[in-house]
């Protein structure tokens, strides 16, 4: 159900597969988007098994409503942010959630400022360069050094299954590089995002690359493998604890 990358007395981060739920075929099991055609009550309960797993009250839970933009919203209550692909809070007992099914989840933690943050790097996003765009709003508005930031790409569609046109090809080599085309047909999103991210100061050691496909394991979701494009969505998700100070 979900597969920790980071777990501290102060943060737990990760990432879902789609097995563990209730909800029935296409989005068979672990569906956590509202907005695929599940059933509602089938979603509400493989998110309230979600907390369960993670030990946190559901209720505690932020969710995007994402749009595939560059736009980052400062939370400090549960909920959902409407038109945002990316969130950021430093308050305890928050898990931010970010969902996917062939696009890049991004986990951020900075342990020094002790913030967390996520983003949702699809193809729009990684063009908008959503990644550098959070390590610089973390820099400036929560005095984050982005020495200490590190950051989590999960399991994504890779180079290998990532085909795309050849307009989009032309817009990402003009406004990126032909580096990150692949065959002269595919694009290649994770080391796009890595990229982005070293260059704003984030340092290689502290950035970690699910080689993970979720388009070839079926462990994931993923909208290019599902009949039709119908599926269920896989979540990041990264959590600050309430820490005693007792």
């Amino acid at each position: 159900m979900f597969q920790k990358v980071l777990e501290t007395k102060t943060v737990v981060a990760g990432f879902t597969n789609r097995w563990g739920g209730v909800s029935e075929s296409p989005y068979d099991t672990l569906n956590l988007a509202l907005h695929v055609g599940d059933k509602r009550e089938d979603v509400l309960e493989n998110r309230r098994l979600l907390a369960k797993e993670l030990g946190v009250d559901q209720e505690n839970f932020v969710w995007m409503n994402q749009v595939h933009s560059d736009k980052i919203a400062s939370v400090a209550q549960s909920g959902e942010s409407l038109g945002t692909d990316g969130l950021i809070t430093v308050q305890p007992g928050l898990a931010l959630m970010v969902l996917v099914a062939d696009c890049i989840p991004i986990l951020f933690y900075d342990p020094r400022q002790k913030v967390i943050a996520v983003a949702h790097a699809g193809r729009e996003g990684s063009f908008l360069n959503i990644a550098g765009k959070m390590i610089l709003k973390l820099q400036k508005e929560y005095n984050s050094n982005t020495q200490d930031i590190q950051v989590f790409l999960g399991p994504s569609i890779q180079k290998d299954c990532y085909r795309i046109d050849q307009n989009t090809i032309q817009r990402f080599e003009k406004r990126w590089s032909k580096k990150y085309i692949y065959n002269e047909t595919n694009l290649d999103l994770p080391l796009l995002n890595q990229d982005q991210l070293l260059k704003v100061g984030v340092k290689k050691e502290n950035i970690f690359v699910s080689k993970t496909c979720n388009h070839c394991d079926q462990n994931y979701f993923s909208y290019r493998r599902a009949e039709n494009n119908q599926t269920g969505r896989f979540a990041g998700i990264v959590l600050l604890k309430y820490v005693s100070t007792n």
